[in-house]
């Protein structure tokens, strides 16, 4: 497998294609992922999400990847 960095376009496609995503984060050295649920629209991406521990960490340490 040949990993690679996608283009804009590929990225766009991407994200345009699907709905679900994957957030890390991480406390104390602890690591965690949760899936989310996204609409990509106009260059835009929306999330929600209701209160709880992702919530709680991200506002701890607000380094996350999606």
């Amino acid at each position: 497998m040949m990993i690679r960095t996608l283009s804009t376009l590929e990225c766009t496609k991407m994200l345009a294609a699907n709905r679900t995503g994957h957030l890390a984060c991480a406390k104390d050295g602890q690591p965690y992922v949760v899936p989310f649920n996204y609409a990509y629209a106009d260059s835009h991406l929306y999330a929600f999400s209701l209160l709880g521990k992702k919530i709680d960490w991200m506002r701890e340490n607000p380094l996350v990847c999606a």
